[in-house]
């Protein structure tokens, strides 16, 4: 039995839902602007957000192929333009204050294994920092970095006892801050006075490195050298939960605000650009890498 001509109004019905579709499909991405800060869990989706970008934007282009039809192109090209905004974009340089002092400053994360303490000294002479933050070192690097600056302070937790913590034989219970702390240190050819140590009363369960007054000829810098743990889980080894590590950046925040001195925060924050807690930051503070051109990549290691 044949069927009946559709009607100019089923017609205009079928399309309209299409491209309902195809307009959803190309909004969906934004979305992220308004969700990003809803839950701090989000912040694990903000470190596989790249990843997530390419991998949907792969697989829109095979379905519009697949349905042959260029409207549902809409959503990689929407993916592409989202991938600049979100991703690149926080790579721009901008606009801050420039240095109240001349020191250079200078901050790495010796990652235990990937340096070794002559790769360190070499990092020094390379850089030739006036003050420099470590953290993940081991006992070799402190010793070699106290060899080459005549002030420092450190808190260094033995090397068998941060593989134990990779391997995830940590105690019952145990947590960073009782768990050797940051394994951080601060070398200065400057002298400075230690304001706040690692289990310093002023941040619940203590501050993740320390809080230095650093005489620099020009006056007063307070320098906070941290390694704030990963985002993570609160179990495993140097990690947090999600939550718990926005709260602790934003008692960071809340305290630096309340400084009135100029003030440099450097060290490992296990945060990225795209998360709430750099943008926490960054409401207080100039990132630096930033101010004076693009940011790049700071990893100097193999992969995987």
């Amino acid at each position: 039995m044949e069927e009946g001509p559709v009607s100019t109004r089923q017609r205009l019905r079928a399309l309209s839902l299409r491209e309902y579709a195809w307009l959803a499909a190309a909004v969906s991405p934004w979305l992220w602007f308004v969700i990003r800060s809803v839950h701090p869990v989000l912040e694990l989706a903000a470190i596989v957000l790249p990843v997530v970008i390419i991998v949907v934007f792969g697989l829109s282009c095979v379905w519009a192929i697949v349905q042959r039809d260029v409207h549902w192109l809409l959503l990689p090209a929407s993916l592409a333009l989202f991938f600049l905004v979100a991703v690149v974009l926080p790579w721009r340089p901008t606009n801050g204050q420039p240095p109240t002092s001349s020191i250079r400053v200078s901050t790495l994360n010796a990652g235990l294994y990937f340096f070794s303490d002559n790769d360190a000294g070499y990092f020094v002479n390379r850089r030739d920092p006036d003050l420099l933050v470590g953290v993940e070192l081991t006992e070799a690097h402190d010793a070699e970095f106290r060899s080459r600056f005549p002030n420092a302070v450190s808190d260094i937790l033995p090397l068998e006892r941060q593989e134990e913590n990779e391997a995830g034989l940590q105690p019952v219970g145990d947590t960073y801050r009782r768990n050797g702390l940051p394994s951080i240190g601060v070398y200065s050819l400057l002298d400075f006075d230690v304001l706040d140590d690692p289990i310093a009363d002023t941040f619940p369960g203590g501050l993740p490195g320390f809080r230095l007054r650093v005489d620099t000829g020009d006056g007063p810098l307070i320098v906070y050298a941290l390694h704030i743990p990963r985002p993570v889980s609160a179990s495993g080894p140097y990690e947090l939960s999600a939550s718990d590590h926005i709260t602790l950046v934003d008692a960071i925040a809340d305290a630096v605000e309340a400084e009135s001195s100029p003030v440099i925060v450097l060290g490992d924050f296990n945060a990225i650009d795209r998360g709430q807690a750099y943008r926490r930051l960054t409401d207080t503070l100039t990132d630096s890498m930033r101010h004076s051109g693009w940011a790049l990549p700071t990893a100097d290691r193999p992969l995987p």
